[in-house]
Formats: C-alpha cells, sequence, structure tokens
C-alpha cells in the first residue's frame, strides 16, 4: 500500500479527480432521485478525505497518553478517540503534521509558569513519545515538564528540530544528544540544565544553539561550524572566548550576555562574514578594543555593556544609526556620556580580579567527599568567624568614633534635587574594602534617578503596583525603559533634615552594591516646600529578583530537585560573603540585619541575594556622647521580628 500525505497536491489532485467524476457521473441519471444522490456524494467525499488522512491505531493511542502524562494542558483539550489529528487546524498552541499515517511535526506551546505534579516522569514522556519515530519536529514548551532529561531522546533517528524551552528540566544533558546527526535547530532555553555541553561537532548540520537561561559552565562548548545562531546568555561558561568561534563563517547571531569570560574580546568577532547581532555584556571582559577594528558590512547590533573595558570605541562602532545599535554603558570607556562609565580604577581593580588563577575544576570534581566537606566546612566556618571579628571590632570603634565631616557643592533648586557627589577622602576609600570593590563587578552602575523616571516607571505610583506598605515605607514594582524590573522604595525623611548630611548619606547608600545583596540601583531626592535646601522624600531603587526565596527552594519539591548539594553550599557561603560584605562596606558596619531564609532570594543561577537588610546609620555626637540616626522617620529596625540578625 502507498500512503499519500493528506496536505500533499498528490493527495489533493486525487480527491479532486475522484469529485469531478462523481459530478460527470450525475450528469446522466435520472431527475427524479437528485437528493439521494446529493447525499451520496457528500457521504464519498468525506471517506475519502478521511481515508487519505486516518493515523495508525497506535499513533493516535500515544497521543491521547501524551494528553495524559502532560496532565490535559489547554493545548490538548477535548482530544478523543474519534479525533482525527492530522486534519486539525494548526494553532499558536497545537500544531501536527502527518505523512501517511504517521506523525512527523507535533508542537505543543503552554503558558504553564509552575512544574508539573510529583507523579510526572521525564522518562516515562520520552518513552511514549519514543512511538512516535518518524518525528521530525519535536516542540514541548512551556508546559511544566521537569526532570532529567533521558539519553534515550536519542531514538528519534530523524529529528531535526528540538524545543524544550521555558520548562524545568535539570541535570546535564546526556551525551547520547551527540549522536542525533540530523538536529538542525537545538533550543534548551529557560530551564535549569547545568554542568558541562556534550561535544557538539559531530552535528555537521546544527543551525541553531540556544541554551540560554540554564546553569551550564564553565566550559565553553564544542561547536560544529555550520552554527547559524549561538546563544549562551545567562549561563556560568567562563575563560576566555575561544579562538576556534573565527571559523564559524556562517554566524549571523552570537548571544554570550551574563556569564564570567574574561581577557580581552577577540577582535574577529566583529568581522566574522555573517555575524548580524553580538552580545557580550556583563561578563568580566577587560582591555581595549584596537583602533582599527574591522567590522562586517552586515553588523547592526553589537552591546559590549558591564564589562571592564577601557579607552575608546572603535570607528567601526562609534556611532549609532538607523542600520546599528551599539552599548557600551557599565565600562570605564571614554566614548558615549560619562555617566554611565565607572572610572578607570574600577577597571583596573576588575580586571586584576578577572585574571586570577580559577581553580583546578577537574581535579576538584576528582577528590573525594570527605576532602570537599572538610573544604566547604573550613570556608563556611571561616566566614563566620570573620563575620563576628568584624562585628565585634565595627560595635567598638562605632562606640569611640567621631563624625567625619565633608564639604559638599550646593545642591540645584528644584522638585528633584539632584546629587553632587564630592571626591572621596582617603577615609572614605577606607570604608570601601578590596574585596567589596570586586563584588560590585558586573553590575549596573549606580545612578540618580528623576521623578519623571520613577512616575513613568511605576506609573504615576499606581496602586495596583503597590507591593508592599508598612513601617518599612512604601514599595512599588516598576519597569525602566530597557524593559528590566524594578523595585522603588519610597522613604520619609525626618522634618528639616540637613541637606548636606542626606547627601553624604546618599553617597554610603550608594555603595550599598554586591553580587549577593538585592543591590540598589539609585535613588531620587525629591524637594519639600521650603526651597532647594530641604528635602521631604528618598526613592530608593532596588533591582528585583523573581526566582522566589530560599525557603522555598528548600520546602517546596518541585524547587528542591534544583537545590543539590553543592548549590545549597554555595547559598550559603554566598549569604555569608554578603553579610561581611554589610559588615566591611562602611564605618560603623551594617549590623543587625535579618537572616530569615524567606529574606534570602535566589536568582535565575541560583545566586543567594541577601533582601531588606538594613540601611546605615549617620553617626552624631550631641553633648559630647557619640551615637548614631536614621534621617528618614521610619526604618526596618522596628520591624525585623526575633529572627536570627547578623
Amino acid at each position: 500500500m502507498i500512503h499519500i500525505h493528506p496536505h500533499s497536491p498528490t493527495a489533493h489532485h486525487q480527491q479532486q479527480h475522484s469529485v469531478h467524476q462523481i459530478k460527470m457521473a450525475s450528469l446522466s441519471l435520472p431527475r427524479s432521485k437528485p437528493r439521494f444522490f446529493h447525499l451520496s456524494i457528500l457521504v464519498l467525499c468525506f471517506f475519502l478525505t478521511a481515508s487519505a488522512q486516518q493515523l495508525s491505531p497506535s499513533q493516535s493511542k500515544t497521543l491521547l497518553r501524551l494528553q495524559r502524562l502532560l496532565e490535559f494542558p489547554p493545548a490538548l483539550a477535548g482530544l478523543t478517540n474519534s479525533t482525527n489529528f492530522c486534519v486539525l487546524p494548526p494553532s499558536t498552541s497545537l500544531s501536527i503534521a502527518c505523512s501517511g499515517d504517521r506523525i512527523t511535526q507535533l508542537s505543543i506551546v503552554g503558558g504553564r509558569s509552575t512544574p508539573l505534579s510529583s507523579s510526572f516522569s521525564s522518562d516515562s514522556l520520552f518513552t511514549t513519545l519514543s512511538r512516535l519515530p518518524s518525528l521530525t519536529v519535536l516542540s514541548l514548551v512551556s508546559i511544566g515538564i521537569w526532570g532529567p532529561l533521558p539519553g534515550k531522546v536519542d531514538r528519534f533517528a530523524s529529528l531535526k528540530v528540538l524545543n524544550l524551552s521555558s520548562n524545568f528540566l535539570h541535570g546535564a544533558i546526556p551525551p547520547q544528544i551527540s549522536t542525533m546527526s540530523s538536529l538542525q535547530n537545538l533550543v534548551l532555553a529557560g530551564n535549569s540544565f547545568n554542568g558541562t555541553v556534550p561535544d557538539l561537532k559531530s552535528l555537521p548540520i546544527l543551525a541553531e544553539l540556544d541554551l540560554g537561561g540554564n546553569r551550564f559552565g564553565p566550559d565553553f562548548p564544542s561547536l560544529g561550524e555550520s552554527l547559524v545562531t549561538l546563544v549562551l546568555k545567562n549561563n556560568s561558561f567562563g575563560g576566555k572566548i575561544p579562538a576556534g568561534l573565527a571559523a564559524l563563517d556562517q554566524l549571523q547571531k552570537l548571544d554570550s550576555a551574563s556569564n564570567q569570560f574574561v581577557g580581552w574580546i577577540p577582535p574577529f568577532l566583529f568581522s566574522l562574514p555573517s555575524i548580524r547581532y553580538l552580545d557580550l555584556s556583563g561578563n568580566q571582559l577587560t582591555g581595549q578594543l584596537p583602533a582599527n577594528l574591522s567590522c562586517s558590512s552586515g553588523l547592526g547590533y553589537v552591546d559590549i555593556s558591564n564589562n571592564l573595558l577601557m579607552g575608546g570605541l572603535p570607528t567601526c562602532i562609534r556611532s549609532n544609526s538607523s542600520s546599528l545599535v551599539v552599548l557600551n554603558s557599565g565600562n570605564c570607556m571614554a566614548s558615549g556620556d560619562s555617566s554611565y562609565q565607572h572610572s578607570n580604577s574600577y577597571c583596573n581593580d576588575g580586571a586584576l580580579a578577572a585574571i586570577l588563577p580559577p581553580a583546578d575544576h577537574k581535579s576538584r570534581s576528582k577528590s573525594k567527599l570527605g576532602l570537599i566537606f572538610g573544604i566547604v566546612g573550613g570556608v563556611v566556618g571561616g566566614a563566620v568567624l570573620l563575620g563576628l571579628l568584624v562585628f565585634l571590632v565595627s560595635r567598638r570603634v562605632r562606640a569611640a568614633t567621631n563624625p567625619e565631616s565633608s564639604m559638599f557643592q550646593k545642591p540645584i533648586a528644584g522638585k528633584t534635587l539632584v546629587q553632587v557627589s564630592p571626591g572621596r577622602t582617603p577615609a572614605d576609600a577606607r570604608h570601601m574594602s578590596q574585596a567589596a570593590r570586586v563584588g560590585t563587578l558586573g553590575l549596573t552602575p549606580y545612578r540618580v534617578f528623576s521623578m519623571e523616571e520613577l512616575e513613568e516607571a511605576t506609573d504615576t505610583f499606581d496602586p495596583s503596583n503597590l507591593i508592599e506598605d508598612g513601617p518599612r515605607g512604601h514599595f512599588y514594582k516598576g519597569w525602566l525603559q530597557d524593559g528590566s524590573m524594578v523595585v522603588v522604595r519610597r522613604l520619609k525623611l525626618k522634618p528639616k533634615h540637613p541637606l548636606q548630611s542626606l547627601l553624604k548619606y546618599m553617597d554610603v547608600i550608594s555603595k550599598l552594591r554586591h553580587h549577593h545583596l538585592v543591590s540598589i540601583l539609585g535613588h531620587c531626592i525629591v524637594g519639600g516646600q521650603d526651597g532647594a535646601n530641604t528635602a521631604s522624600f528618598v526613592f530608593l531603587v532596588f533591582e528585583h529578583v523573581q526566582n522566589g526565596t530560599l525557603r522555598s527552594h528548600l520546602t517546596e519539591w518541585r524547587k528542591r530537585e534544583m537545590m543539590k548539594w553543592l548549590q545549597r553550599v554555595s547559598a550559603v557561603i554566598g549569604v555569608a560573603r554578603g553579610i561581611q560584605f554589610l559588615h566591611t562596606v562602611t564605618v560603623p558596619g551594617i549590623v543587625g540585619n535579618d537572616l530569615n531564609i524567606e529574606n534570602i532570594l535566589l536568582d535565575q543561577t541560583l545566586t543567594a541575594k541577601i533582601n531588606n537588610y538594613n540601611l546605615p546609620v549617620l553617626l552624631k555626637n550631641k553633648n559630647k556622647k557619640v551615637g548614631s540616626e536614621s534621617p528618614f522617620s521610619t526604618m526596618e529596625d522596628s520591624d525585623l521580628g526575633s529572627s536570627r540578625k547578623a
């Protein structure tokens, strides 16, 4: 028997030819039987359509089993034994294509933001899918599947497209994927995969590889030369960008943002023959770009922001135009608006930290478990002891130190008071240690916001954006012009608080930025009714961390799968580093912080960030007695509860 694809021209021609023959035969029939004949035509047409597109019973049963395994997602709602799957009209949530009596393409797209139930098994899912051996396209996007990706994924010998993005898959990519020589598109973005990527040089026609939003690293993946799109953003890849990328003549898009790459940017990246999109932002890349840099004629987007780059922009990427967009903020470069660049000392310190030799990951992976426990225990114990020592020293210093004084320029009059920070004194430099500066590498530069920017971000502080209203102030969610989500905290100042003292305090606030803190991105001072020398409110802009709390990752079974032993130890060490930073970033240190695990947030890479930490206090000397005070009328000390403090 020869099977004809239901949507092929041959099948369509045969159906049209049969109907045409029936219509011709009707001309010779008596006029007394028109109704019977018309009914016969309808029945015959239905039979021809159904018979040409009917799946085999085993394939239909497989789809119905998938419906149950995926816990009846909306995309598969209403499917029954009588459903003719091959003639279903394609939609944004479900698309099925057939060849003969077999399914060749299956695409299911959901909008699920939580994993499927604990009874779900990724192994059972792919065992069931393997009963569709003719698949060339398999796309299961945002449907809540979780667990490891089983090695039996290689059973699809003809698979060209595999898209499992925006789910909750974790663990390493199975090495069997390197044997799927027909793969052209591999999209695993937005999961929780980790470890080293298998060797993909054996995939000769792989054109798209998207691994963004996972925890892969640190080794750069081994790739074939047929790639057109390579997305590695939001992972933990490190080291220098490999010279082997120069062989990717067909590469049009390279996105390696928000990783841990170090060293100079290889100039050849800008002149790859087909390159159009290049994003290297959010790494620790150092040095200068050569002035005579050559750029590909098709290059339309370059983002090198938030690195440790110095010098100027080469001529070929110096200016934005309708055909070229260049982003370079957050470096130490001489090009562009200086308010969006760090000082040269910042990048010099960062470059020194970035080139320190990394640990030998291979030998560490072969170490005995007891040695790992000993090292981790020593690090954690040392951090705790160091934190305790710093705490005791800072208490003594706070009890004996006199308030410092400094000169400030006169602020500009108006509703929004723009801070003019003075040059740092030797005492200021002493306040921020080298470790504290290294902890800020890769963060967006601190800046002063205008009131208009905050009103736009929060929709004029619309009540629907209010997320907290209590003794600690008002908290609003908002979105900046670049699309990033932030939290805006409004604090009321004490009446007639000296403006010079407030400006000095905001200079201290600007230091509260670290990889293990929910960092402050900037502030806005709003003037009062008495003119330029008074202020009534301060707005602090914080980064927004969306991946949940440490408690949820330790107690909820869906998230617990992602928190392996090493991730838990890493979170503990991260909290210790954050506390150490708070204790040493200023004199006196910021102590009495709430360490309730509800206040420890985890970002997409499971980096621990301390939230709701205390703001610094100002020293005061009244009647020859040293004390401290806050410039705000409400302070978080009144809302700390009985949790452990550090």
